[in-house]
């Protein structure tokens, strides 16, 4: 079988092709988001006294994998000497595991501790029929543990993969006139518009009934000054990649 030679032409095809089609896909391009139930946003708000479940938190999030999905397979064995058939059983979908960098005022920490107090959390309530962990004298009400309802801190949290997009790259019509210089042979760069950058929809990931299971240990040091940064991970309940049928131009 023949194989092509790499030459200054063959690279000059395949950037040519790659760049048609949107480029190499690049691993800094992406967005997360939350759609929280209003209790879990109310408490969060209330807590933290900021809002950062969207466009802010993208901001700050430092890294993020789209979760793989795992098939545990039971083995088969066939009338053939050597041969297993490995038939697939029940669908697992690996944990989400997210980095955060941490800013002066820690808000990212405040945000996933102000979720997980949600969950199971200190709070003071009326109630004096519950086991109470701490009493409020003055007040004569009972700060307890209580467990919330699954789909009150539960929810829908998107990844979003973005990719560089350019527009305005349709020439503008040429005129007589202007058609009589390019024939004298005049540059026609000033006809080509020029390209705006922007950014396209390329996938979305949905993880349903998500929430934050886990905040990994913060390390602090005396030495050389580093960005500090906290991973959260997640539960999840399953996954749906989701592929745009229309392409969604966010103009940059």
């Amino acid at each position: 079988m023949a194989t092509e030679k790499v030459t200054a032409t063959g690279i000059k095809t395949f950037l040519s092709k790659i760049t048609s089609t949107g480029g190499i896909s690049a691993s800094n391009l992406y967005s997360i988001n939350f759609q929280p139930s209003a209790q879990l946003k109310k408490f969060i708000s209330d807590q933290v006294k900021f809002d950062m479940l969207n466009e802010k938190l993208t901001l700050v999030c430092n890294e993020i994998q789209l979760p793989g999905v795992t098939y545990a397979a039971t083995d088969v064995k066939s009338v053939h000497k050597g041969i297993v058939q490995k038939l697939a059983g029940t669908k697992v979908y690996n944990e989400l595991d997210v980095s955060f960098f941490m800013d002066a005022d820690s808000r990212a920490l405040q945000l996933f501790r102000a979720w997980q107090d949600f969950i199971t959390g200190a709070r003071v309530i009326n109630s004096k029929n519950i086991y109470a962990d701490y009493q409020v004298p003055e007040q004569g009400r009972h700060e307890a543990f209580v467990q919330q309802y699954y789909d009150t801190y539960a929810c829908e949290l998107d990844i979003t993969k973005l990719e560089k997009y350019t527009t305005g790259n349709i020439p503008k019509p040429v005129t007589k006139k202007r058609k009589e210089q390019l024939e004298e042979g005049q540059d026609a760069q000033t006809d080509k518009p020029q390209a705006r950058p922007s950014y396209v929809e390329a996938w979305e990931a949905r993880l349903y009934k998500a929430y934050p299971y886990t905040i990994s240990s913060i390390p602090y040091s005396a030495g050389q000054a580093q960005l500090v940064k906290v991973s959260v991970g997640f539960y999840y309940e399953y996954s749906q990649l989701k592929i745009p049928t229309k392409s969604n131009v966010i103009n940059n």
